[in-house]
C-alpha cells in the first residue's frame, strides 16, 4: 500500500511538471518574416519593430449585445505600437499599444486606457491567439443617456492573428461594462472585425515557436 501511494504521488508530480513545461513551451513564441522553421537568423521581428493594424477600406468594427443587436459600428480603427518583447525560449511576443483609434462610429467612441497585447502560437499552424496584457478601456457616448465605459482586462483572448502577407487580425472579443447607465448600456457585448497588418509592410508575418 505504501508503495502504491508513493507511485500515485510520483504520477501526480510528473503530471504537474509536464503541465508546467507544456505551458512554458506554448508561450515561447516569436514573429517571423517566413514560414520556414525554425525562424532563420535575421527573419525574427526584433524589439522596437512598429506594428500597425488597421481596418481595411469597406470593412468595419461591429459591436453587438448578447442578443446580437447592434450597439455601435465603426468604419475605421487602428491599433499601433512597438514590439516590446520579441519573444525567447521562455517568453512570448508582447506589443505595447500606443495608439488605439475609432473612426466613423455610430456614436462617439474614444479610448481611455491602453494596455499591451501578447501573441501565443496556435499549435500546428503559423497563426496566433492574441490576448490582452493589461486593461483596455474606451468610452461609448450614447448622446441621450450619457457615457458608458467598456473594455477587457489582462488575460482575455481578443482574437486570432492569421499568417500572411499581409497578416490579418480577426478581432473577436467579449467586452464588459466598467461603468455607466444600466438602462442605456448592457453589462457585456461583443466586438468583431478584421484588421490588416500594414506595418511592417510587404512582409510575411508568421507566428512560430521560439
Amino acid at each position: 500500500m505504501k508503495h502504491l501511494k508513493m507511485l500515485a504521488l510520483a504520477a501526480v508530480a510528473a503530471g504537474a511538471l509536464m503541465a508546467f513545461v507544456g505551458a512554458g513551451t506554448a508561450s515561447a513564441t516569436v514573429l517571423c518574416s517566413t514560414t520556414v522553421e525554425p525562424c532563420p537568423a535575421g527573419q525574427k521581428w526584433p524589439a522596437n519593430t512598429l506594428m500597425d493594424m488597421s481596418v481595411p477600406s469597406g470593412n468595419s468594427i461591429n459591436w453587438v449585445n448578447t442578443s446580437n443587436e447592434e450597439l455601435d459600428t465603426c468604419s475605421g480603427s487602428t491599433i499601433k505600437g512597438p514590439i516590446t518583447s520579441a519573444g525567447s525560449s521562455t517568453t512570448t511576443v508582447t506589443s505595447t499599444v500606443e495608439e488605439l483609434t475609432w473612426g466613423g462610429c455610430t456614436f462617439p467612441t474614444a479610448t481611455v486606457t491602453k494596455g499591451k497585447l501578447e501573441v501565443h502560437r496556435i499549435a500546428g499552424t503559423h497563426n496566433g491567439t492574441v490576448t490582452a496584457d493589461g486593461t483596455f478601456e474606451w468610452t461609448f457616448n450614447t448622446v441621450f443617456f450619457g457615457t458608458c465605459i467598456y473594455g477587457f482586462t489582462a488575460g482575455n483572448s481578443i482574437g486570432d492573428l492569421t499568417e500572411g502577407k499581409p497578416a490579418v487580425f480577426h478581432y473577436n472579443a467579449v467586452v464588459e461594462k466598467f461603468s455607466g447607465s444600466a438602462f442605456a448600456c448592457p453589462s457585456t457585448g461583443k466586438l468583431t472585425g478584421t484588421f490588416e497588418v500594414t506595418s511592417p509592410s510587404n512582409t510575411t508575418l508568421s507566428v512560430q515557436d521560439s
